[in-house]
């Protein structure tokens, strides 16, 4: 991969639908190049489908993460069972065998739970557990959904069908979407533009981070105390806001940051973590290299695919007045 391959995959992130005239005009290249780029991406298994799904803040669900050293001596049988919950969403592994294991969860009750099953399944003795915050300002609007709202419009049935129709592929051709649906074009369009606005759908990552063509470097980084989180985040991100990909913080974890960085070369995965250590604010960083990546499907979409007809009463589980909710 070379940065322009990385341009597409977050300018894809960025929206998922964009044409290739678009990609084209962003990038100052053909459509022909940008169409043969994302093929080669395809093919080496680095691009892969971006799936629709309901927006977990539609949801009112609580992203966490639990992380740290497994004892297991099968990471695969570990990684099969992480599944059986359904709370689990993602599980990576990295050197020493690290487990990151990201789970969506109905509300925070479920925490307690789901951190005891993560902890005896991964046989992890001293995991964190972090409850993921959005919308603080640290990275782009994409990788957190989009801007988070007070009320949200309710979802109806044929919403509903038009995700369950983007599942496997976000990129979808929308006369394709609505042969599937049963609706017209025009239809489509307008429902779609609505739930992307609302912020109720939602899409997952282009890419795998396993796939070889670049390494994936996750960076564990303390803070000095007194030290801005989102201050801290976006001095580090502009430094190359094109191999460091995101950072995330728990809001019950202080002075801690979580960073994926990505490159092909050893030598520049060095120099970002010597610059981003050298920060003033910084009072170490430890890099940890992925090397396996799950994929599991959690409740929500287990839910949307099993009951396409259901009223989308059945589908959030709070009270909406007039079509609409309160926080």
């Amino acid at each position: 991969m070379d940065d322009t391959d990385r341009k597409i995959m977050l300018l894809i992130c960025e929206d998922p639908r964009m044409p290739f005239r678009e990609l084209a005009k962003r990038l100052g290249i053909s459509r022909q190049a940008v169409h043969h780029r994302m093929q080669v991406l395809t093919n080496i298994g680095v691009f892969k489908s971006m799936p629709a799904s309901i927006s977990i803040h539609y949801l009112d669900g609580v992203n966490v993460m639990i992380f740290g050293r497994s004892k297991t001596a099968s990471i695969e049988e570990t990684l099969d069972r992480l599944g059986e919950s359904e709370f689990t969403f993602r599980a990576c592994v990295a050197g020493g065998n690290y487990l990151y294991v990201i789970g969506f969860l109905r509300n925070i009750s479920e925490l307690n739970g789901y951190f005891e099953f993560v902890k005896r399944v991964a046989e992890m003795p001293e995991p964190t557990v972090g409850i993921v915050c959005y919308f603080d300002g640290m990275n782009p609007d994409y990788y957190d959904g989009g801007k988070r709202k007070q009320i949200y419009k309710k979802l109806s049935p044929l919403d509903l069908k038009i995700i369950a129709s983007l599942r496997d592929d976000a990129r979808k051709p929308i006369s394709e979407i609505a042969d599937n649906v049963g609706v017209s074009i025009k239809t489509v369009r307008r429902h779609l533009e609505n739930m992307r606005s609302e912020g109720s759908l939602d899409f997952d990552e282009p890419w795998d981070p396993t796939s070889g063509a670049d390494m994936f470097t996750v960076m564990h980084v303390n803070l000095r105390d007194g030290a801005d989180k989102v201050k801290v985040a976006r001095r580090l991100y502009a430094k190359d806001p094109i191999h460091i990909i995101l950072f995330r913080s728990f809001s019950n974890v202080p002075g801690f940051l979580l960073g994926l960085l990505s490159s092909d070369k050893m030598s520049e995965i060095r120099k970002l973590l010597r610059e981003i250590g050298e920060d003033e604010a910084v009072l170490a960083v430890t890099p940890n290299l992925l090397y396996h990546e799950r994929m599991y499907l959690t409740w929500d979409t287990k839910l949307l695919l099993a009951d396409l007809t259901c009223p989308s009463e059945k589908i959030r589980k709070r009270p909406l007045r007039s079509g609409r909710r309160t926080r």
